[in-house]
């Protein structure tokens, strides 16, 4: 793909459109701020709420870390959002020396009121485009996003003390009790696999040009090489099956399959343009999310058999395989719930938003 010639119309089009951008940004801004004053409650508190939907239930130190606040700035955020109905806090499944932050649906009536007309008036917007230029914004949307959140990790990263390089072969587990895996960046061919007898937290290897690697606490981070150098992504990691893990995989994976049979999973998460992806699932503890989003397409969820499951469509799904059974597509918000799921102390709950195509839930 060669890059596209630099002319002055080009660049006057770069111009309007960075403009447009930081327009919609700033207004994007304010209007939040606005909404948070009708609510009662700080742009802090708002922007909480907003990660909580989008991201789903976690810790107050993940959601610390998020907001780049302490924990124990963060605390008070949940204190308030609870007395005000909108979050519940309750053990972690998984671990329950810990505490997860959940939104609460009755709760959050209030807040997606505020959001209705902007809502709509987005919808509005959206009628005016045809599939290919909703799926090319989508696709802006999204890479943005992400550029956007690896920079302010960085960002955040070179202002706070701890966490270190690593070699991208391996770091001992140490005192760590709980990981989280973040895999970002395009890649193909890749494994992810789990194994409790190991002493490290985990282990890699890479055919060709290794990722960046950073390691801070239980979090693992593997930054992948664009997508046009040679080899990238080509490898595997091997994570330690002892302690629970979030597994979040973004930025344009393809060919990855993951063996997490042997791992303790508390979330898995796939986000941004992901293709070719088998994930193959441990028996739960709990409520356990998968997250799918941002037009991921050919992703194979297997579970071991008599697990119930919830799927929660947003945005478009075509082409569902539930058990062998083809379901169709689904455009407006639609819920599918497997025989015993409510009555199921150990389940999965699958969200599946942002255009996906092909998404297969087995059982084996």
């Amino acid at each position: 793909m060669s890059k596209p010639e630099s002319t002055p119309a080009r660049a006057d089009l770069i111009r309007r459109l960075t403009e447009a951008v930081r327009r919609q940004v700033a207004w994007t801004v304010l209007h939040n701020q606005a909404i948070a004053e009708r609510l009662g409650m700080s742009a802090t508190d708002l922007h909480a709420i907003n990660l909580l939907d989008i991201e789903g239930p976690m810790t107050a130190g993940r959601l610390a870390e998020l907001i780049s606040l302490t924990t124990g700035a963060v605390t008070g955020v949940l204190d308030r959002l609870e007395r005000a109905g909108i979050v519940r806090r309750e053990p972690d499944p998984a671990d329950r020396r810990r505490v997860i932050a959940r939104l609460v649906p009755d709760g959050m009536e209030r807040v997606v009121a505020e959001y209705a007309a902007i809502g709509a008036a987005v919808e509005k917007l959206y009628a005016g485009y045809d599939d290919a230029q909703l799926a090319l914004l989508t696709d802006y949307a999204t890479r943005s996003a992400e550029a956007t959140q690896a920079i302010t990790a960085r960002l955040r990263a070179a202002g706070q003390a701890g966490g270190e390089e690593s070699d991208g072969l391996s770091t001992p587990l140490g005192a760590v009790t709980a990981g989280r895996l973040e895999i970002v960046g395009n890649l193909s061919k890749f494994r992810i696999r789990a194994d409790g007898r190991m002493s490290e937290l985990f282990r890699a290897n890479f055919d060709r040009r290794a990722p960046r690697v950073r390691v801070q606490g239980g979090t693992v981070t593997m930054t992948f090489p664009g997508l046009f150098s040679a080899g990238a992504g080509r490898g595997e990691v091997l994570i330690n099956g002892a302690i629970p893990w979030d597994v979040d995989v973004r930025g344009g994976a393809s060919e990855v399959d993951a063996d997490l049979t042997a791992a303790r999973v508390t979330g898995f998460s796939l986000t941004g343009g992901a293709s070719r992806i088998d994930v193959r699932l441990p028996r739960p503890e709990g409520t356990v999310p998968l997250r799918i989003r941002g037009g991921a397409s050919r992703v194979t969820l297997s579970r071991p058999a008599g697990v119930p499951f919830r799927i929660r469509v947003i945005g478009g799904l075509s082409r569902l395989s539930v058990d062998g059974r083809q379901l169709g597509s689904a455009g407006a918000p639609a819920t599918l719930d497997s025989p015993g799921y409510e009555q199921a102390a150990d389940r999965y709950e699958l969200d599946v938003s942002g255009g996906a195509s092909r998404i297969s839930v087995t059982a084996v």
